[in-house]
């Protein structure tokens, strides 16, 4: 593909040669501030009152080191040459690691917690909906939109990333007309006692809220798709979350501060109806188009990750190699992401999206906590990726910023695993069942897995 030596056989270029890199700064923001300020922060803030009370504000702000050091786990990845590839965590863990396996297993139980998430927030745009619509039908609207969204995945990055920029200027706008006046009406009586369950509360929603921070990392599936992505995308991936950290803290609290967490616990359109208690009709009504903003910039962003999922999938021949496809004008995963909306879509209708939202947790921590594994790892296993990253630090400070992240997934998951772990387990043996018949398949159609991987390795040495 590069520079290859002449004792090995390589299997075909990759298809993302094909790819077309339309994603630039702008759309690297929008893509990962939309996904962060969507479902979570307008639906699951409400829920969590019920656990931490009036908290969850300080609940956000507990997770904002957490979250940072995974995206500067992600950083590191990204400005490796193995950034120029679509894949995200995919990629990163089956090369540091020349394992297949691992990164396959990790992110297939990833791939079914967003394929959930999706499926989420498209239910939860159909139920905004009737704030407006009160007996609209919700399965329809969240069919609707679903269908409107993939199309536009599939048509061309660049389309998706204008309308993603689009629909972020419209949220930012909606949250600063909630934001900016609700601070100075906020009672701060309602935060009195602080912690009105305890630090046990704020523990026990922890897990919940993490669904508002979860997907941030789906910018590294376009990778492939991205202008510069090794220079561009660390800093993309530190400040947006940044970004959204802040963001969430100044929502969640205005929105305990002017209801009860007991009413906010109860509603299915929290920020509109706390908007209510400040701001003329026509202002609520603005903060209610604001989320609808955000759970669809979550969705338009969220397809990138199960579409380009399935497309490197196929491009190492784990699945087949007709998933790999690239549409000829369009330069599109055409073919995964019809499936991954079929998939969708079925869910909406199957009534099974909220379950796989729940249960499918575990694979959102399970990502992120080999992802940190795989940085602390990282100079001792793969010393040529670890030279090869742009974004560097000592050997002491990847143990802190892979560290991190990686227990303290491990002790989410450790808190979930009684309610959901018949999930995991069926998850687990579906995906090992799945890549055996690929890797068999492959190896049956005269694919060259080492040489394919041993190509990775050659982009180390450009």
């Amino acid at each position: 593909i590069l520079d290859i030596r002449t004792d090995i056989t390589l299997p075909s270029p990759p298809s993302m040669a094909t790819l077309k890199r339309d994603l630039g700064k702008i759309s690297g923001y929008a893509t990962i501030i939309g996904i962060l300020i969507g479902a979570g922060i307008f639906r699951v803030t409400g829920e969590a009152g019920a656990v931490a009370g009036s908290a969850v504000p300080f609940a956000y702000l507990l997770f904002t080191p957490i979250v940072l050091c995974t995206a500067l786990t992600y950083s590191v990845f990204i400005s490796t040459p193995l950034g120029m590839r679509p894949g995200g965590a995919y990629v990163h863990i089956s090369r540091t690691f020349n394992n297949y396996y691992l990164g396959f297993i990790a992110v297939w139980m990833k791939l079914m917690a967003f394929v959930g998430a999706i499926t989420f927030m498209a239910s939860s745009f159909g139920d905004y909906m009737t704030f407006f619509i009160p007996d609209t039908d919700v399965k329809m609207w969240a069919s609707g939109v679903l269908i409107f969204f993939f199309a536009i995945n599939i048509i061309g990055i660049r389309y998706y990333a204008q309308i993603q920029t689009g629909m972020l200027i419209i949220l930012i706008g909606s949250i600063l007309v909630l934001i900016i006046p609700g601070l100075f009406v906020v009672d701060l009586s309602n935060y009195d006692p602080l912690l009105p369950k305890g630090i046990s509360g704020v523990l026990a929603a922890m897990p919940m809220l993490f669904f508002s921070y979860a997907g941030f990392e789906s910018l590294a599936q376009a990778a492939g798709e991205t202008k510069n992505p090794t220079k561009t995308l660390p800093m993309i991936f530190v400040k947006g979350v940044i970004a959204g950290a802040v963001i969430f803290f100044l929502m969640s609290f205005v929105a305990f501060g002017v209801l009860p967490a007991e009413t906010l616990a109860q509603s299915k359109s929290a920020m509109a109806d706390a908007a209510a208690q400040f701001l003329p009709s026509w202002g609520a009504t603005i903060v209610a188009i604001g989320a609808l903003s955000a759970f669809l910039t979550s969705i338009n962003g969220a397809i990138l990750v199960p579409s380009r999922t399935l497309f490197v999938f196929s491009e190492d021949r784990l699945f087949p190699k007709s998933l790999a496809r690239i549409h000829p004008k369009w330069h599109t995963p055409y073919i995964s992401l019809i499936v991954s909306g079929i998939i969708c879509v079925l869910l909406i209708w199957t009534q099974t999206a909220s379950y796989l939202r729940n249960a499918g947790l575990i694979g959102i921590f399970g990502i992120y906590t080999l992802q940190g594994i795989a940085l602390i790892a990282l100079p001792h296993v793969n010393k040529r990726l670890y030279q090869a990253a742009k974004v560097r630090f000592p050997i002491w400070a990847l143990y802190i910023i892979g560290g991190i992240p990686a227990i303290t997934m491990i002790i989410f998951t450790l808190n979930i695993i009684r309610d959901i772990y018949m999930f995991a387990i069926i998850g687990l043996f579906l995906g090992t069942v799945l890549y055996s018949w690929g890797r068999y398949r492959g190896r049956k159609e005269g694919f060259d897995y080492e040489a394919r991987m041993e190509a990775d390795y050659h982009l180390l040495e450009q």
